[in-house]
């Protein structure tokens, strides 16, 4: 756990030391992979470069990925050293580099997005991000949930609109684990598209979250047990085949859906950022189809079937290559946001200082949506999420378009 020593002595230095905390910020910083957090004063970057903006960060979501690069498990994902997490946060522009693409004025509030793995990430209160990552929010946007939705909903949105044409009616299945990438996939598949959604989840909490958000079905894992998942979907869909697999959990489950999708025109999609082409055919989980009437259950098509599993298509909002079909698919997630047609699930709200527990909180799929660190709030013993507004019926409120 943290030791809260250093806010306490900053708190009682004298005047002269107030010039320090103006110069340097407070952050969550990982010196070495698979170890606690620390919590630090770090220095900060007195002049911009032309490109960037300087943004004081109010939120950052706290996402399986940033964990999954925390706990050190995942070599493929590498980072430098020492590193600040976060890579989606909310907070206004303090400062604006020379080039100013964008029209950003002093005081915007806006949203940014970076990479995975830059070590310059949203667990600081002050952060100097690249112009290209930050979008401004409208006032009707709470800051809190707009730090949650632009890498979920936006690579769904990239997804749904350019590369599968999904369209009403349309049946789809969607993977769902902790911290919200499908949680988010299913919302924009519902809400906009207006799919019929069989979503698969992690946790039976996580199930009647989606079945509320309006999953026409949704089924559980149940600790890894692949045989009775695949008869579980087997079971949702009938004998109907899904248009799309959208897979945001990883762990091989595309060559278990890839039976559930159509052969000839269907698709399976991984968004899941440790996806990785060469030893994707290599993870496959173990399951037994289910034998109906003496008989071994078998695809319809293996060819079909093998066909689909050599053309999975992998995508990543930030590392899409086209710049303004990235920045197009956040501008369009934001209004959407603004006119209410989707919304952010935000489980739980902590404060910066208790970020080790916000980290066990996804680490034992506790949270049913995404996980929020209030960064302005530094002190351990404050209730954040009962000190600001509560997120309880944020998600009917998002819902409800103004008229006016």
């Amino acid at each position: 756990m943290f030791s809260t020593k250093l806010f306490t002595v900053l708190g009682h230095l004298s005047e002269g030391c107030a010039l320090l905390t103006r110069a340097a910020h407070r952050a969550a910083v990982l010196r070495e992979p698979g170890k606690p957090l620390t919590l630090e004063v770090v220095k900060k970057v007195e002049k911009l470069k032309n490109d960037e903006v300087r943004v004081k960060v109010h939120y950052c979501s706290l996402n399986s990925t940033d964990v999954k690069i925390i706990s050190g498990k995942h070599k493929e994902m590498k980072v430098p050293l020492p590193f600040i997490p976060g890579h989606e946060f909310s907070g206004e522009i303090v400062e604006i580099g020379k080039d100013n693409p964008h029209f950003f004025n002093r005081g915007d509030r806006v949203v940014v997005m970076n990479d995975l793995q830059d070590p310059n990430g949203g667990l600081v209160t002050e952060a100097v991000v690249k112009n290209r990552d930050v979008w401004t929010v409208p006032q009707s946007v709470p800051l809190r949930e707009m730090a949650v939705l632009p890498y979920g909903h936006g690579t769904a949105l990239l997804t749904f609109a350019l590369h599968c044409n999904l369209k009403e009616n349309d049946l789809i299945l969607i993977t769902a684990g902790p911290a919200g990438m499908g949680l988010a996939a299913i919302d924009l598949a519902v809400s906009v598209y207006k799919a019929k959604v069989i979503a698969i989840c992690d946790t039976e909490s996580s199930s009647d979250l989606v079945r509320s958000k309006g999953a026409h079905k949704a089924v559980s894992m149940t600790k890894n047990n692949y045989t009775k998942l695949y008869k579980s979907i087997q079971d949702a869909l009938g004998d109907k085949k899904a248009k799309v697999a959208y897979d945001a959990v990883g762990k091989g489950l595309l060559h278990l859906l890839a039976d559930f999708v159509e052969p000839e025109k269907g698709k399976l999609i991984s968004v899941d950022p440790f996806y990785n082409p060469q030893t994707f055919p290599k993870e496959v989980p173990e399951f037994e189809r289910p034998k109906r009437k003496g008989k071994e259950e078998k695809p319809e098509s293996d060819e079909g079937r093998a066909k689909l599993l050599q053309n999975v298509q992998h995508f990543d909002l930030y590392e899409y290559p086209d710049l303004d079909t990235y920045r197009q698919m956040i501008s369009d997630t934001i209004e959407m946001r603004s006119e209410g047609m989707i919304a952010g699930h935000i489980s739980k709200v902590f404060p910066l200082a208790k970020i080790q527990q916000a980290i066990e909180f996804v680490q034992q799929k506790q949270c049913t949506g995404k996980v929020l660190i209030d960064v302005q709030c530094t002190d351990p013993d404050e209730d954040c999420a009962e000190k600001k507004q509560s997120t309880k019926g944020d998600d009917a409120a998002a819902k409800k378009k103004s008229k006016d």
